[in-house]
């Protein structure tokens, strides 16, 4: 995704431009929120690797850390995505992007948003379906702790909705500041 709105070096960041409505300090706190969690995510996969590393020199395990973690690892994905994208943090090719100029280049900006704006509600959609068909059929892992699989997964419906106002408020920034 294209961070369609100025860069730190050319004003003010993205955030600070959301933050001149209710809706987008609304959004910046949820997506704020979202990325504390995914770094305690990320700290706990420390933790639990350190003490299943320190526990297999005894010849002992939790013997549940790699399960664990995976779950882990999904949540800081998911639930950091509209902090990433807010701060201009998604990778993206920029060979042709770079070259457009004007009204063009605008153009282009609104169809990536847009775009990106359809392609999340349509994915959140079936991933809520999907995570319901999950739970009304107590769908579990196949594991030692025989995870029922919505739990998990709702963390990925969680971050996708994130997104989606994350993205929500880039469409409404940006047709307040068209030039």
């Amino acid at each position: 995704m294209d961070n369609a709105l100025p860069k730190a070096s050319d004003g003010p960041s993205v955030s600070e431009i959301q933050a001149s409505t209710t809706f987008g300090r609304f959004v910046n706190a949820v997506a704020n929120g979202a990325a504390v969690v995914a770094g305690v995510a990320i700290v706990a996969i420390l933790g639990l690797v350190c003490i299943e590393v320190v526990m297999r020199q005894f010849n002992k395990s939790l013997q549940i850390v790699d399960e664990i973690c995976g779950y882990l690892n999904a949540a800081a994905v998911f639930l950091a995505l509209a902090y990433t994208l807010r701060d201009g943090g998604f990778i993206r090719v920029e060979l042709v992007y770079d070259r457009l100029k004007g009204d063009v280049k605008q153009g282009v900006r609104w169809l990536i948003v847009l775009t990106g704006l359809i392609y999340v509600a349509v994915l959140l959609y079936f991933t809520v379906t999907h995570v319901y068909y999950l739970y009304r059929n107590d769908v579990r892992a196949v594991s030692v702790l025989e995870t029922p699989e919505w739990i998990p997964q709702t963390v990925a419906v969680v971050g996708l909705a994130v997104l989606l106002l994350q993205l929500v408020a880039f469409v409404i920034t940006r047709a307040r500041n068209v030039p």
